[in-house]
């Protein structure tokens, strides 16, 4: 692991901050809730000082929720199994709205809930339309299948969301550093400057810059690069890898603690992008930390 740049000392950093965040979104399944990720949502609300807007999304096609799946997910809201599956699945969705806002009153966060009914995709990336951040479990999924992480409606998410999407960790203990991943293209340039401007207030933590095989990079390239992180970050560290992409990443990330780990564009048909989807998923998969993905 080598330091790619020196520091830069040239410039002043800003000695004030715009919170400029105000609609957040907080994704789950109306019929399978799980409020792991509370303690993290109501972090960056507070962070921002905005509400959160919780997102009930619920799966109108009735083929892709199996009886076994409305009776565990009744049980697991605290209800009895005696009603008809249609009959329960509504009832579940409404215990489980009621749950959040509860949960939301006891740890001081500040929601509204939108309940949305339909195609989940469809219904999310509108939302998304008119929101600054979401906020998504990286388990979440509306197919009667066992997956993986992440599963395929979080890939769709990442791919076609037209705001940053931030995946939130199973448990959260604060945040001590932000990481960066740059390659100097243009998508990890944006996502940079989106997750810079969206949360101005973390410019005095530790900052990481991630790069792996930097020398594709040009030298005026990583100079301007320097200069704008200098403007925006007290405190900087550059670290580089050679060799394999997709294991260089995993490598620099598996180790770190208590960190928020920013990647640039996920799409599918982007094929020059850094984090293109066989990238991004074994970074995913193996770090725990928080991960922040937006696209252009």
């Amino acid at each position: 692991m080598n330091s790619w740049c020196q520091p830069f000392n040239g410039l002043t950093p800003l000695s004030e901050n715009l919170i400029v965040m105000k609609k957040i979104l907080y994704v789950t399944d109306a019929l399978d809730l799980h409020l792991d990720n509370l303690d993290f949502a109501g972090y960056i609300c507070e962070l921002a000082q905005s509400k959160l807007l919780a997102v009930f999304l619920e799966n109108d096609e009735s083929e892709m929720r199996t009886d076994s799946m409305i009776r565990t997910a009744a049980v697991n809201a605290g209800l009895n199994v005696t009603e008809e599956p249609l009959s329960l699945k509504q009832h579940t969705c409404d215990t489980n709205i009621q749950r959040f806002k509860t949960a939301c009153e006891s740890k001081g966060i500040d929601c509204v809930v939108h309940r949305d009914r339909g195609n989940p995709l469809s219904e999310l990336i509108l939302e998304s339309r008119y929101a600054d951040l979401l906020l998504l479990n990286v388990s979440t999924t509306f197919s009667p299948n066992n997956e993986g992480t992440p599963t395929d409606f979080v890939k769709d998410v990442m791919s076609n969301a037209e705001c940053p999407v931030m995946l939130m960790p199973a448990s959260f203990n604060g945040i001590g550093e932000i990481v960066f991943t740059y390659d100097g293209k243009p998508s990890s340039i944006h996502a940079i400057k989106q997750f810079t401007y969206l949360f101005p207030q973390l410019n005095e933590l530790k900052t990481v810059v991630v790069s792996v095989n930097p020398e594709e990079v040009s030298p005026e390239e990583r100079y301007k690069f320097r200069e704008w992180m200098h403007a925006h970050y007290n405190y900087l560290d550059f670290l580089s890898s050679e060799g394999n992409v997709k294991m260089g990443l995993v490598e620099l990330l598996f180790d770190r603690d208590k960190s928020i780990v920013v990647m640039g564009a996920y799409g599918r048909s982007m094929i020059s992008n850094f984090l293109s989807p066989s990238h991004a998923n074994p970074v995913i998969k193996v770090i725990s930390q928080a991960v922040f993905i937006a696209h252009n």
